[in-house]
């Protein structure tokens, strides 16, 4: 459940009138705190010259990164499924349809046709190339980028996305078929063969079941790397950026820190309040060991002012013709305009109001 506070303190502030000081309550839009008795003892404070943050807290979800589902590119029967858990790289099995293994390859392009043909050129084709090679099997020689190949009206100018599918790269797939033990070993890459993915992968939930079609969701997926999930208000999207700085607080109250990693831009609905996603990054992630499904306390900073005159909530005095003011030790009541309110601490500016002068204060 997500929960939003602002923590700001209510101010439990000092009426002055005419008779003397009495004790009074004001709200600010601020949680109600008891006034002080008109017998409070009250001290002596610094005004100071500081910056000043005022922040909100969410609940947030502890996962990991990257989270999708894997669908499969061909028909089939699953025959085997990885652990959950496990972690699956480059040439290795993500599962198995027909009993035929479903390799991962890395990239950004998916497989979308059978490989097998001499003189397909194509960046799927560059995808198969990169990731034989990387595996160790030699691929040949590739066409420079501008090359032209084919003839006639299958003429082709190769671009540095695209590879060609030579009778070198047609020998490596066949090399690369028989150490996998895929048959037939012909050298021809079958769509559902491969599924393309950025990098290496954690397996999560299985979606199928063995026997099930290998055509529908399979499995969950991630990045290793965990990271905490928040939810907040649409409303609040402009106040959170990547890069920006928070404050994590675990189940065992421990505290550690954050990174903003990424703010969608897709608004959703959570009963009648349109919600964004926000993904942060734990700057030591260490601290989430042990955590594999938690929730945590995400304080986001708001508003921030800098290099402004500030004094503790309790200097406030409440004004009996309205505003406020704050009693110079010694001297005059003096009033002040309020600014922003953050950790007890209350921006104010005022005639003759300097840093490093005492007011008083409740104690």
């Amino acid at each position: 459940m997500t929960r939003t506070h602002i923590a700001l303190g209510l101010i439990g502030l000092v009426v002055v009138t005419g008779g003397g000081l009495y004790a009074h309550r004001a709200l600010a839009d601020r949680n109600v705190h008891p006034a002080p008795s008109a017998s409070a003892s009250v001290a002596t404070t610094k005004v100071i010259r500081t910056d000043l943050s005022d922040f909100w807290s969410e609940t947030g979800t502890v996962g990991y990164r990257k989270q999708r589902t894997l669908r499969g590119a061909a028909a089939g029967v699953v025959t085997w499924l990885p652990r959950a858990g496990s972690v699956v790289a480059r040439g290795g099995t993500l599962y198995r349809v027909n009993d035929r293994p479903v390799t991962l390859f890395y990239g950004s392009t998916p497989m979308f046709r059978d490989l097998g043909t001499v003189g397909l050129v194509g960046r799927d084709v560059r995808v198969l190339a990169d990731n034989l090679r990387a595996l160790g099997y030699r691929i040949g020689a590739q066409p420079a980028p501008g090359t032209t190949v084919g003839t006639g009206d299958a003429k082709v100018r190769i671009t540095a996305d695209d590879a060609v599918f030579t009778d070198a790269l047609k020998a490596a797939v066949q090399r690369w078929q028989q150490d996998r033990r895929i048959q037939p070993a012909g050298g021809v890459l079958k769509l559902g063969d491969a599924l393309v993915l950025p990098g290496q992968v954690r397996i999560g939930a299985a979606t199928a079941k063995l026997g099930d079609d290998a055509a529908g969701d399979v499995m969950a997926v991630s990045d290793q790397t965990k990271a905490v999930s928040v939810e907040i208000d649409a409303t609040r999207a402009d106040d959170v950026r990547s890069g920006q700085k928070v404050r994590i607080t675990l189940p065992d109250s421990t505290v550690t820190s954050g990174t903003v990693d990424s703010v969608s831009t897709d608004v959703k609905k959570d009963g009648d309040t349109p919600k964004v996603r926000v993904v942060v990054a734990v700057d030591k992630p260490a601290a989430l060991d042990g955590l594999t499904s938690a929730d945590v306390e995400v304080r986001f900073t708001g508003t921030t002012v800098r290099h402004v005159l500030a004094v503790p909530v309790g200097a406030l005095l409440a004004l009996s013709g309205g505003g406020y003011g704050v009693q110079v030790a010694g001297g005059a009541l003096t009033a002040v305009k309020v600014g922003l309110f953050a950790d007890g601490m209350v921006q104010v500016t005022g005639t003759g109001l300097a840093e490093g002068a005492s007011v008083v204060t409740t104690s």
